[in-house]
């Protein structure tokens, strides 16, 4: 058990690490961004017929995709550096959430970890899940809005960005490292239950 709570803590340092180190480093790029005076994101044109194009048996659709180049505020810098909020702060939210709460059982519930089956821990995985894709879409949807009211409606938002791959695949090794940890640990237990009875 006490292998599992030190894993279990490790990983909830981690993941609070890797999310305020996001935060650290987005700071920097939007004070980079505000003091050069420049910032360019990816938009697209609203309300433009689309021109078509035959080459061929193909057609070519011109989307009206284009670079939005301004002076931004520091505010602006902030919510639109790197790529914008939606990527970053869906993954910095979700490593600071899920990192809180392990923490938060690390040190205060620990006898839960010893009742936990395997059937529970693969729901807790859903809800783990369902929050990500949840924080995903809200900060897309909020970042949509906010470059719209931006822009006067003339443009729409949209993002290029699959987010942050190194620091993704260290927070999934982390989560999966606890997940692996509390099957052996489930598994255990109940060999453990069944040649007792």
């Amino acid at each position: 058990m006490n292998k599992l709570l030190r894993i279990f803590r490790y990983a909830g340092f981690s993941l609070i690490f890797i999310g305020l180190v996001s935060i650290a480093n987005h700071l920097i790029n939007a004070v980079d961004n505000y003091n050069a005076g420049q910032l360019s994101i990816n938009l697209t044109e609203n309300s433009v017929v689309q021109q078509v194009k035959t080459i061929g048996a193909a057609k070519f659709t011109n989307s009206h995709f284009g670079t939005y180049a301004f002076k931004p505020t520091l505010k602006q810098a902030i919510i639109l550096s790197d790529k914008g909020l939606d990527g970053i702060g869906a993954y910095t939210a979700f490593y600071l959430i899920i990192g809180s709460v392990i923490l938060f059982i690390a040190y205060t519930r620990p006898k839960w970890l010893e009742n936990i089956t395997e059937n529970r821990l693969w729901q807790l995985v859903g809800i783990g899940g369902i929050l990500f894709f949840a924080l995903k879409f809200l900060f897309f949807f909020l970042m949509k809005g906010y470059v719209e009211d931006l822009t006067g409606k003339a443009f729409t938002y949209q993002t290029m960005d699959a987010g942050n791959i190194n620091l993704g695949v260290i927070s999934i090794i982390a989560i999966f490292s606890i997940i692996y940890e509390l099957l052996s640990y489930s598994r255990k237990l109940k060999q453990e239950n069944d040649l007792t009875i």
